[in-house]
């Protein structure tokens, strides 16, 4: 029994031992140095940029397997060796090409972020991506190629994340692109086409070619021509304002002159001083650069002109005739019939706005003057569209339209004392916005 135990512990030593003796006859380090060295060259694409001798290393580490199994140990050996070195060779061929190519897509990527102008919309990624690239080219040039490769790849990475980020803000380039063409048509219609047509032209150019890029995605290109366009649309705009205001003016002192002479103007001297003084307003505004403000001074003053010299169609000719075949001059009480006749034939009454500090004029509270109806704002507002834009907002000075159509009313309804409806006195206040009374 003990005799058995002592054989088979005996026949384990043996086996044991030839094992043993077996192992150490295979070349494990140079088996794993060539598989090491293969699993470098991968690291850099040497089946792609060494193909040759990434293929010879994979081979002679097969082979190297097979001569173990057939207990080739020295062939083993010599073919891991070998394996290992064309591994190296693989290696050495793949970096420099490798972090050529790598340099090349961070440049591209950068460039890409500079068109998106990651370089305004995302600064800190686009500089890191930047000086990142700069020193991929450093250590490239000094042969230091993983290290080249490794910043390129950083400088890569900075770029696509500069360039996402700006492009997250594309549609600030669509706002930009909006404002503009509004400027644009603005411009237009006061006539820009005859006062400014260079710039308005050029506006327009850049605007476009603003639009193709941010559709391309180029935001850098766009972002630079929305501001030339920006630019050349807001000269375009003031000039042809400016030009606007000023023909509006010139049409306002034909339109009074026009008044001056016709037989209505002895009727209507008031409304003749009104024209004159919206005029004058209209001429002082535009020296001050108020070119808006300004026209609708011209326009009131063309209103009040127009509606005299309107008169004299209705009420004046007739009763003129008239004189002239009797040859006698028409009486005092005569003139004031006239007056009334001509009141009575006109469309609307002329108010000018008031300033009242205790109790501001507004369309609610002229509504209720005339019609006893402040809900009757609305009807001398759309009388008024070209003069009043917002209703809410009147100015002193101002000469509204007062529709008599709403009323068979000629004066207001509540009459006010005369120190309250005069014309405003020259060491009144300036003109301010009135905030129309709404409850």
């Amino acid at each position: 029994m003990h005799i058995n135990k002592n054989v088979a512990v005996l026949a384990a030593i043996v086996c044991l031992s030839m094992i043993t003796a077996c192992f150490e006859k295979v070349p494990v380090k140079e088996l794993s140095l060539a598989k090491n060295a293969i699993t470098e060259a991968e690291s850099v694409k040497a089946d792609y940029y060494a193909k040759d001798e990434y293929t010879a290393a994979k081979d002679l580490l097969l082979k190297a397997h097979d001569n173990v199994k057939n207990e080739e140990y020295d062939k083993a050996k010599q073919n891991a060796q070998e394996s290992q070195k064309k591994a190296k060779e693989a290696y050495d061929k793949a970096l420099p090409l490798l972090a050529k190519d790598t340099l090349d897509i961070a440049t591209q990527s950068l460039k890409a972020a500079d068109d998106a102008y990651a370089s305004v919309l995302a600064k800190e990624d686009y500089a890191k991506a930047g000086d990142m690239l700069q020193e991929a080219n450093k250590q490239y040039e000094n042969k230091n190629y993983l290290a080249a490769y490794k910043a390129a790849l950083d400088a890569d990475l900075y770029a696509k994340n500069a360039r996402n980020v700006a492009m997250n803000q594309k549609e600030t380039l669509a706002d930009s692109i909006k404002e503009v063409n509004i400027v644009i048509a603005q411009a237009e219609s006061y006539g820009a086409a005859q006062y400014a047509p260079e710039k308005l032209a050029l506006a327009k150019e850049h605007s476009q070619i603003a639009h193709s890029a941010y559709e391309a995605g180029e935001l850098k290109k766009g972002f630079s021509a929305i501001e030339v366009a920006k630019l050349n649309a807001d000269d375009a705009y003031f000039i042809s304002l400016k030009a606007t205001a000023a023909k509006k003016i010139e049409e306002a002192q034909a339109a009074i002159d026009a008044a001056k002479g016709s037989e209505a103007a002895k009727l209507s001297p008031n409304d003749i001083k009104a024209a004159e003084e919206s005029l004058a307003q209209a001429k002082s505004l535009f020296n001050d650069g108020k070119y808006k403000e300004s026209m609708i001074a011209s326009g009131q003053a063309i209103t009040i002109a127009q509606g005299v010299s309107s008169k004299k169609a209705v009420a004046v000719a007739p009763i003129v005739e008239q004189q002239g075949k009797e040859g006698v001059a028409v009486k005092e009480e005569q003139k004031e019939a006239i007056q009334k006749k001509v009141e009575e034939e006109t469309e609307y009454t002329l108010y000018k706005v008031k300033y009242n500090p205790a109790k501001r004029d507004c369309l609610w509270r002229i509504a209720e003057k005339f019609y006893n109806d402040g809900f009757k704002w609305k009807v001398i507002y759309d009388a008024n569209r070209d003069t009043v834009k917002n209703p809410d907002l009147i100015k002193p000075g101002w000469i509204l339209k007062i529709p008599k159509a709403a009323t068979n009313l000629t004066q207001p309804v509540n009459p006010v004392k005369e120190e309250n409806t005069e014309a405003i006195k020259e060491n009144e206040p300036p003109a301010t916005e009135l905030k129309m009374k709404t409850e």
